[in-house]
């Protein structure tokens, strides 16, 4: 069994987007940091009623600025937390996770693709980690990253599944990356 989940929402939340002036300062590779928090707004909402979860998972991973202060995850290696003001039933304030780390783990051999280009995989039905790749790199290098030949799908460590599920969050759960299923992952 892997170290490693995914997470998936589960509950029906609108599709959130940062409002189109403001992409260049959330949609980045490289770390930035606004002045103010950046809007994000409600764009398709669900039919039935909803709450505010504590984490979103659109446009990216976002952690309610309340569950965001009683975890310790600021200093994680190759991430940046940026404020957004999530604009939906009132205002809300989340930090939103900036990702530029990767790492390559995905065994080529054992894992089966829908389509492999040019070093880049762009469909899956079976994920293999290799364990040797994965020990190259030291754990603190590895806490939450993306394969570098499948840039998709974020990889949490069972470290940091346990700290954020320790608080019981809505929205949001994390699942063993052995129950992939190519219907939620592309």
């Amino acid at each position: 069994m892997s170290d490693y989940f995914f997470a998936k929402e589960n509950l029906p939340t609108p599709i959130y987007a940062v409002a189109e002036e403001y992409e260049n300062a959330a949609y980045s590779t490289r770390f930035t940091f606004p002045s103010a928090p950046i809007p994000v707004l409600a764009t398709h909402k669900p039919k039935e009623e909803y709450e505010i979860p504590d984490i979103i998972l659109e446009p990216a991973l976002a952690i309610s600025k309340r569950l965001f202060d009683s975890l310790q995850l600021e200093q994680m290696y190759g991430t940046n937390w940026i404020p957004i003001k999530l604009i939906d039933q009132g205002e809300h304030d989340f930090m939103m996770l900036q990702l530029a780390h990767e790492v390559d783990v995905i065994c080529h051999e054992q894992s089966v693709f829908k389509r492999f280009k040019r070093g880049y995989i762009s469909g899956m039905k079976k994920l293999v980690i290799d364990p040797d790749k994965l020990s190259q790199t030291p754990l603190y290098k590895r806490l939450v990253f993306r394969d570098k030949s499948w840039g998709f799908h974020t990889f949490y460590h069972k470290d940091i599944v346990n700290q954020i599920m320790r608080h019981s969050p809505t929205g949001i759960e994390f699942v063993p990356i052995e129950t992939f299923n190519e219907s939620w992952a592309g």
